[in-house]
This record gives C-alpha cells, structure tokens and sequence, in this order.
C-alpha cells in the first residue's frame, strides 16, 4: 500500500472530564509521546490533535498506546481507546456547540479505530491501525486518544494520519434459504402408513432427505453461484416413529451425505442442523457446514435446549464456535438459542459476520419483532430457515430489514450481502452526528461487569 503523509501543524491539547471529583492529567513526557493519568474509576481525560485529510478519498490512522494498569490484575478492554471524528470543511456558518462540546457545523461522523494488543514488560502495547474510507467532503479529522475508568498510566507515541491509494473492497456473499415444508414429507409418511407400509426412522429420513434434495435441485437450477445455502432444524427427523433411530454422526450420516454431495458437485458451502450422535454416544441438536470441498468446516451444538429436548435425552452444548468459511467467518444459533439475547452477542464476540438461524417455527411477532432486533444487536445479518410453511423463511441484514423472503414450498430466499458495508445511525453515543452502530454497540459493551453478574433468579 502506497501512503502519503498529510500536512498539518501537530497541535496538541489535553482535557480532564470536568464532572469528575479526581481529574485526570496530562503531559508530553518526551517529544512526541502523550502521557495520560488516571488516578481513580471516576477519572476520565483525553489527549486531541487535529489533522488534514484528502476529501473523498480513504484514510489510514496508526498510532501506539502503552499502558501500565495501577493494578496488573485489572484490564484496560475498552478504556483506552481512539476516536476520529470526521469534519465537514468550516464554511463559515456559526452552528454552535451541542451539549457534550462538539461543533455541530463541521462534525459529521465519528468511528473507533481497530487494534491489537500484546503485551511486553508487564505492559499492554496496543496497536491501532485501520483505513477508513473519507466520509463525504470531510477535509479534516480530530483524534482523541482517551483514558478512563481505571487507575492507570499511558503513553500515547507515533500518530500517523496519512492518505491511501488502497480502498476496502466489497466482500459479497450470495446467501441462499432453502424452504422444504415439513408438511410435505409429513402428508407422505402418513399416506404410506396409511397404506399399512411400516414407517421405521431410515425411511421416514428418507423421505424428509428428499424433499431437502428437490429444493437443492431447484436452487441450483436457478440460483446461480450461491456461497452459502441454509436448511431448517432437524428436517431429516420430521414423522420418526424413535428419536434415536434418526441420530447421526457428523460427518457420515445420511443428511451429511447429501450435503457433502451437492456441496462438492456446485463448489457452495452447505448447512444443515440435524440430530447428531457423537462419538461417545451423546445426542446434541446440531448445525453442521459443509464447505465447497465436501469438507467438514466447523459445528455448533445447540446450547439452550427446551424442555422436551432434554427430557428426550439431548445434550446441549458449550460454546459458541464461528466458522472460518472462504468468504468470511460464521456462527450459528437453534431456535430457542434466540430468545436469549446474550447468545447471539457471543457469537458475534467471536467473530461471526453472519448467523445461521435454522428453527423448526415460531409465531408472527417473532418474525417482526424479535429477529430483526437480534440483527440489530449484534450488528450481523441472519439467514433464517424455518420448516413450518405459514412463516416466512428468509435474509435479515444488518440493521434489521428483511431483504428476501419465501413461503413457497420447495422454494428459497436468495440475496447479496456485503460483509464489508458499515451502514450508519445518527445520534447513538457519538452525539449529533453519524456513529456505525455495530462497532458501538460492541467497543462501547463492558464485558466484565456482565460477566461478573451474579446471577440469581430475581424473588417473585
């Protein structure tokens, strides 16, 4: 990547939060390196720089903190961060200050900058370095560096603001919803017992399996270069007369089989959630993918059961695992995993670009209200796949849109997401001007104090 620095006087300036009962200070304590002190939890202080920026280009921010916590046990996650906060050109008009000190003239987007962290000499060295596309006719852009809420020392050194001839490219991924109604394979079994034909599991799975096999046949007849095709939960066990005549290793069975087959024949990515054994014995409710090599690229178990599940004998599982596919990394969740919000914020937590919902059905205000609010949450599109016909299956973006649906049996959902695309809100945290909500709602999220909640079911 080619960078030209930009130019523009390196002026300093240190502030203390003004509420707080012990500030924070700040020094130059070599040339070219920023010392922030935070003596206590209610100390909050910042250092600011102003930089020019080419318009309408893309821009690359770096720069090194040090931080040396009072206490080593403790940790700093999101409490020395750097902001940039992009400014529109001054054309003169005096717009006033909001309530929180930002000119409401000029600013019109704020971000967080990415980083690593390692750590040297009992040390936190953290590494900011991200490219961001100019938003708008933005000539210039504020870095804060701020500190709060721990007793700590840092060392802010080697700021760079340099334009790049290299912008984020779209990452495009076609995902498709597969939609085999279960009343379908259903009305089949029953004709056939019907007709005194005994129904065992192989050939009630069988039956279900081919309904999944026709939907791919018309997928793939019409859907051209799919990366990702999702399937409802647990199709394969609709109409078994014996749950566990239908559980099957991962991979080997029969539904991995047909996954496998198609996977390989159309170079795309296959999930299907079945009922698994493993190798001890153990049946889980589990989401399997399939990659375009017919390889197994990662499972998820199922982590809250209901209650017929486990008193079927499932199991659930531990951990919410993403998936690193070609095009990006996915998670998953099953059905009741869903209504609990913090399911779906770890898997984001670990990476997840996008979230694999299959789920045997639900009612109409889960459909409208609380799908799109877990997008929402997390910030990650979700593909949904239901198995019940009177409900939409379908592709949620981002920011909660339904963008494809389908009710046909047999049928699928088709759409293009963007994995790259940062869609904007106004206001948030940011004050009056655009903040990108996923990365907010995950760098501003304090992770500590909920997992250091005590969690009592509350007294009726």
């Amino acid at each position: 990547m080619h960078l030209v620095l930009t130019v523009l006087a390196a002026i300093w300036t240190f502030h203390s939060a003004p509420l707080a009962v012990e500030p924070a200070t700040g020094r130059e304590s070599l040339p070219g390196v920023y010392e922030i002190r935070v003596p206590s939890k209610g100390s909050c202080g910042w250092w600011a720089t102003t930089r020019g920026i080419v318009p309408l280009g893309s821009c690359r921010l770096c720069a090194t903190a040090e931080i040396t916590l009072d206490d080593a046990n403790d940790s700093a996650y999101n409490d020395v961060m750097m902001f940039v906060r992009w400014n529109f050109p001054d054309d003169g008009n005096d717009r006033g200050k909001s309530g929180n000190g930002i000119d409401k003239g000029r600013f019109y987007q704020r971000d967080f900058v990415a980083y690593t962290d390692k750590t040297e000499d009992g040390k936190t060295v953290r590494t900011f370095d991200e490219t961001f596309a100019v938003p708008g006719e933005c000539d210039s852009v504020e870095v804060e560096f701020i500190a709060k809420w721990h007793p700590m020392t840092v060392a802010i050194r080697d700021l760079s603001v340099a334009t790049a001839d290299l912008e984020a490219k779209p990452r495009k991924v076609r995902c498709v919803v597969g939609n085999p109604h279960e009343r379908t394979a259903n009305a089949i079994i029953a004709a056939r017992r019907r007709a005194g034909e005994e129904m065992t599991g192989e050939k009630t799975m069988a039956v279900q399996l081919a309904q999944v096999e026709a939907c791919l046949t018309n997928i793939f007849a019409h859907v051209e270069n799919p990366d990702i095709i999702l399937f409802a939960e647990c199709l394969s066990t609709q109409g078994a007369p014996d749950p566990a005549s239908v559980a099957e290793p991962v991979p080997g069975g029969s539904s991995w089989r047909l996954a496998e087959k198609y996977a390989t024949k159309h170079r795309c990515n296959i999930a299907m959630n079945v009922r698994e054994r493993d190798a001890e014995g153990q049946c889980h409710n589990t989401v399997f993918v399939c990659d375009r090599e017919g390889k197994l690229a990662g499972l998820y178990r199922k982590t809250h059961l209901t209650s017929g599940e486990y008193q079927m004998g499932l199991v659930p599982g531990d951990g919410f695992p993403v998936f690193d596919l070609d095009f990006g990394r996915v998670g998953a969740l099953v059905c009741w995993d869903n209504w609990f919000s913090e399911s779906i914020k770890l898997v984001k937590r670990n990476g997840a670009e996008l979230l694999l919902f299959p789920l045997a059905g639900c009612a109409q205000d889960h459909v409208d209200t609380v799908f799109p609010a877990r997008a929402i949450d997390a910030g990650i599109p979700i593909l949904v796949a239901m198995r019940q016909g009177h409900l939409p299956n379908g592709i949620i973006d981002r920011d909660g849109t339904w963008i494809a649906k389908t009710f046909e049996d047999c049928g699928y959902a088709v759409a293009d997401i963007d994995l790259s695309e940062r869609k904007r809100t106004f206001w948030l945290s940011v004050g009056p001007g655009q903040g990108d909500p996923y990365e907010l709602y995950y760098d501003e999220s304090r992770p500590a104090l909920y997992e250091n909640f005590n969690w009592k079911k509350p007294r009726k």
